[in-house]
């Protein structure tokens, strides 16, 4: 059991560590999460294959191969339905995420219980239905357990095993009491799962609280988005420690100095020129 434990709590950190950020820079609404927009984003940025497959009586639910290039691809069983499709997706990634040692990873119907396929699992679980999603859903929202279920594109069993496994850990109450409770909840009786969120609510709501994106992160989406950002909205472009570490061949860093009063900034150099930059900077201060 206490291995079980530590194995959810460390999953459970590494996805808060890069989901919750994620959520915060884009500022995703927490009742419209979906896996998809922080998988899409992964899968982009680490140039990652997705791909359906098909064998035989569908025994091998998923598949992630890593050539000696380091090239990554991972693969589903395209005939399963969808919400296991999703399930597969995640689990897959969280191989990669975790960084589990080995280069070729197959999630067999036969086969869950060794520690990269249990990590694995947790991670799927934790991305799909993270604990401030289910706190926001169930507690706030009041939703009922199929329509969070249908919300996630995940399955019931799923579901399930997520909430008997979150509120066991964060509770301590029993197993078999938590099993009653979303039992109930599933049969359309939301009062001990509102009353089980409600005893952990300070600390799922701390714990998001707690993760917020690196400067370095929320320079590199903001520039994404507009090619000019100045220390108004990242501070730390003030430091010159920070400006040294940010800047490179697609990112300029300076700052506009006048009457005392100094801006500082950093614009993506493929979209603007030093001069362009220089001028933003200087509008800023005489509009200001």
């Amino acid at each position: 059991m206490e291995i079980l434990e530590n194995t959810f709590s460390k999953i459970s950190s590494v996805v808060k560590s890069q989901l919750y950020p994620f959520i915060k820079l884009r500022d995703l609404s927490l009742l419209s999460y979906t896996f998809e927009n922080f998988f899409g984003h992964v899968i982009k940025e680490n140039n990652i294959k997705v791909l359906g497959h098909h064998f035989s009586n569908r025994q091998i639910e998923g598949l992630t191969l890593i050539d000696s290039r380091d090239r990554i691809s991972l693969s589903y069983e395209k005939e399963n339905p969808v919400v296991r499709q999703n399930f597969t997706k995640c689990h897959e990634l969280g191989h990669y995420l975790l960084s589990h040692k080995g280069s070729v990873f197959t999630e067999l119907k036969a086969n869950q219980t060794s520690p990269e396929e249990v990590e694995a699992n947790y991670f799927s679980a934790c991305l799909l239905m993270p604990d401030i999603v289910l706190l926001s859903k169930i507690y706030y929202q009041k939703s009922s357990f199929q329509e969070v279920a249908n919300s996630l594109q995940v399955s019931y069993e799923a579901l399930n095993i997520r909430l008997i496994d979150l509120l066991t850990y964060l509770t301590g109450e029993s197993k078999e009491s938590v099993i009653q409770t979303v039992h109930r909840y599933q049969s359309r009786d939301n009062r001990k799962i509102l009353e089980s969120f409600a005893k952990v609510h300070d600390s799922i709501v701390s714990e998001y609280n707690s993760y917020d994106p690196r400067p370095v992160e929320k320079l590199s989406y903001l520039l994404s988005q507009k090619d000019f950002v100045t220390d108004k909205e990242v501070s730390e472009l003030s430091q010159t420690k920070f400006r040294r570490t940010v800047s490179s061949a697609s990112v300029g860093t300076w700052a506009y100095y006048d009457k005392g009063i100094a801006i500082f900034y950093a614009w993506n150099k493929e979209k603007l020129t030093e001069g362009q930059a220089y001028q933003k900077a200087k509008d800023i201060y005489y509009l200001s």
